[in-house]
């Protein structure tokens, strides 16, 4: 699965997301692993509740990696991604709090100058350093949760399947299906020591 002599998290985005193309599943995982809290903290700016947030940050990784095949590598990744985060967080928003908030309802456009920034302000070394020692733990902790999480788990965050596709493959009502996969990853986040994360 990994290229001889060296570890994915080595790979650049672009190479991850070659590989990602191809269906490898560990590419999925450490462009997600990669870039979690970048979205939760870029969502974070529009949206106040933090169950609300990692509902929101899941969806926009679930729409990224489902329309991976239109991402354009003339561009970074991380700017494609927060877009998709972004325009994900005004739907919610659209959705549930239009009236409340007077927020604007429709999608942000792609082609504002301060979407080339995001990448600078959300990303450093640190983070790739932690990423790559945790990688493999974060393999290794989906198959040490409890059966009902560890299964949500590994539909969602390693085969990429939606609330909706996971509820019905196991005829469950699709708020069980959401609560138990914010759980799931409650409890990753913990036994991987960055649980401040979804605070």
């Amino acid at each position: 699965m990994e290229k001889t002599g060296l570890k994915l998290t080595e790979l650049s985005d672009k190479e991850l997301v070659d590989l990602a193309l191809q269906q490898n599943q560990a590419a999925f995982i450490v462009l997600y692993t990669r870039y979690s809290a970048g979205v939760r903290s870029h969502i974070s700016k529009y949206i106040s509740q933090a169950e609300d947030r990692e509902d929101v940050a899941l969806e926009s990784f679930q729409k990224a990696f489902s329309q991976i095949g239109l991402y354009n590598p003339e561009y970074r990744f991380s700017t494609w991604l927060y877009r998709i985060a972004r325009n994900t967080a005004f739907d919610h928003i659209s959705r549930k709090d239009r009236e409340k908030n007077s927020m604007p309802t429709t999608s942000i456009s792609d082609n504002l100058p301060e979407l080339n920034d995001i990448a600078a302000a959300t990303h450093n070394p640190e983070e790739d350093i932690i990423n790559q020692q945790e990688y493999d733990k974060w393999l290794a902790n989906i198959e040490k949760l409890k059966d009902d999480y560890r299964t949500v788990a590994k539909m969602n965050l390693i085969d990429h399947f939606g609330y909706k596709e996971i509820a019905e493959s196991l005829d469950l009502p699709i708020n069980t299906v959401k609560t138990r996969i914010r759980r799931a990853k409650a409890q990753l986040l913990k036994m991987m020591d960055i649980s401040d994360e979804l605070q």
